[in-house]
Formats: C-alpha cells, sequence, structure tokens
C-alpha cells in the first residue's frame, strides 16, 4: 500500500482537507475524502481493477492517486463543493468518461461532478495558487504572491495573463491590477483594494493562458 496524500486548502474562508489514499491490491482502487470541519463532504472512488489484472508497480498507482487529488482540489478551487454539504455529497464508483447532456436531460450534482472531474483528468490545463496569505481590506494596500502551473505536469506556466478585478453588489466591476507571471510561473500583486460603504465586495484573482484559465475568489472585508 502507498503512503497517501493529504493537502489543506483554504477556499471562501472554508478550509478543505482532501485526503486521497490507496487499498491495496487486494481491493484495488483509489479514494479521496474531502473534509470540512471533520465532517466528510464529498468522496471519489477510482477502480483500478482490470488494470491490476495485467500487472501495476507503485508508480503507476502512485500517479494515478496523485491525478486523482489534483482533480480534487481543482474542484475546489473552481467552487464545485460551494453548495451545503448534503448537495455535494458523492456516490463511490469509477470515474467514467463526460455524459453529453441532451434536451430534458436533468443531472444532479453529483453527476454533473464526476463529469467534471473525468474530463479534468484527461488534459492538462492551468492551475492558479496562492502562494502567501493576505487580507483583503477595502480602502488597504494588498501584496499577495500568485503561482500558475500545469495541472498534470506541475510545471510552472511563464507569461500567462494575471487580473485581479473588483466586484461588489453596489458597483459595476473594476479591473485594479494586471501583470504577468514571471518564468518560475509565479506574480507578486501590488495594489489597493477600492473603498466601499455599502453592500459587499469580492476579489477575483484570474490567470489565463493557452492551456486555459482559472481563478480565485477572495472576500473583501470592511475596516473596522
Amino acid at each position: 500500500m502507498i503512503t497517501g496524500f493529504n493537502t489543506d486548502i483554504k477556499h471562501n474562508d472554508k478550509v478543505y482537507h482532501i485526503q486521497t489514499e490507496d487499498k491495496g491490491l487486494q481491493n484495488p482502487y483509489i479514494e479521496s475524502l474531502i473534509y470540512v470541519g471533520g465532517e466528510i463532504l464529498a468522496s471519489k472512488t477510482t477502480s483500478y481493477a482490470e488494470q491490476a489484472k495485467q500487472g501495476v508497480d507503485e508508480k503507476w498507482i502512485g500517479s494515478l492517486m496523485e491525478q486523482q487529488h489534483r482533480t480534487m482540489i481543482a474542484a475546489i478551487k473552481r467552487g464545485r463543493f460551494d453548495a451545503p454539504a448534503d448537495a455535494t455529497k458523492m456516490t463511490t464508483g469509477r470515474m467514467t468518461a463526460p455524459q453529453i447532456p441532451v434536451p430534458g436531460d436533468d443531472k444532479t450534482l453529483d453527476q454533473v461532478i464526476l463529469d467534471y472531474l473525468a474530463s479534468e483528468a484527461e488534459s492538462e490545463h492551468l492551475e492558479l495558487a496562492l502562494l502567501s496569505e493576505a487580507d483583503f481590506i477595502a480602502g488597504a494596500a494588498v501584496e499577495v504572491r500568485v503561482a500558475t502551473r500545469k495541472s498534470l505536469s506541475q510545471s510552472p506556466v511563464a507569461a500567462a495573463a494575471v487580473e485581479v478585478k473588483l466586484i461588489s453588489t453596489v458597483e459595476p466591476p473594476q479591473v485594479i491590477f494586471q501583470g504577468k507571471t514571471a518564468g518560475d510561473g509565479s506574480c507578486v500583486i501590488r495594489c489597493t483594494i477600492p473603498q466601499f460603504s455599502e453592500g459587499t465586495a469580492a476579489i477575483i484573482i484570474s490567470a489565463s493562458s493557452g492551456i486555459g484559465s482559472d481563478e480565485i475568489k477572495q472576500l473583501v472585508k470592511k475596516k473596522k
């Protein structure tokens, strides 16, 4: 049995703990669990029973585990588990290819998530990550470091376009930063969060390149 993966991801003021492990050749499947506050929010299992019959090594299993683990992380960052816990709990089963919706086909959220995970696992795409913690406070300057990388190879993505936008319930969207990632995929964002007196606001940090785009959302706090 191979040592699993454990990762904490902060998204929309929640900390999600993702745990992925291999159940061994006697039970040939990979299981990922997502916890919030000690409770299981979602689970995903992928069987490799057919591949095991033909022979697999630890390197192959480890690669499958890592791919599923990173896919779950990407799903969290894209807000796939932002709905209430009861609505996002996933049934266990094998990861299947995405199904094309047909008119009148009302998919459950569970099916949508499974389709999404399957499609994400099959293609290289861009991932955006925060490398430093920061508070986004209205009327205050902020400095935060982000990085872009490829989802499967985890190699850095240089020259990705980075943009920071303020959205609120009372004002139209406002771009407050634009830049590019360096050769190591990183970008230092320095900007001032506009002041607002009514409503609520959020910051959207987005990055885009030839292999896709990704974004991170952060709520803006008002000065006390």
